[in-house]
């Protein structure tokens, strides 16, 4: 279904507004035809939430379909573990990166990032959707 855009009609906006609160959001997907990105993305639309009640009733059952989604890694914090044939492509020992060798590419660097950052404050100025993932304070 990826890149197909969906027509909410009427009546699956209403089943997602009656049925979202208490409902799996994977069975309410399924039912409207969608997949369940897109219907999330939907209810967020809509400022949507699950009852507490649903939340708390189904807990346990929650907490099992999320270890089922998430298994745990078994070289999670394994020290000394490295992706096999990974070693080809790490830094060699003393490697020193170009950016502290050579001032000319730290401060291109410097300011192509301090350009970005002005034109990140003036979109927040005028209101307009910023273009990067940059935390800029509001100054104005």
């Amino acid at each position: 279904m990826k890149g197909i855009k969906v027509n909410w009609t009427e009546e699956m906006l209403e089943m997602l507004r009656r049925e979202f609160s208490s409902s799996f959001n994977r069975d309410l997907a399924e039912k409207l035809g969608v997949s369940m990105r897109t219907m999330i993305r939907k209810a967020r639309e809509l400022d949507l939430e699950k009852e507490e009640s649903f939340l708390e009733s189904r807990r346990a059952e929650i907490s099992e379909m999320s270890r089922k989604a998430h298994p745990p890694q078994p070289t999670k914090g394994l020290k000394g573990w490295s992706v096999p044939g990974g070693e080809e492509f790490r830094f060699k020992k003393g490697h020193v990166p170009a950016m502290k060798t050579n001032p000319e590419i730290a401060a291109k660097v410097r300011d192509k990032r301090n350009a970005t950052i002005r034109l990140e404050k003036l979109r927040l100025k005028y209101g307009l959707r910023t273009m990067t993932k940059l935390k800029i304070k509001n100054y104005w």
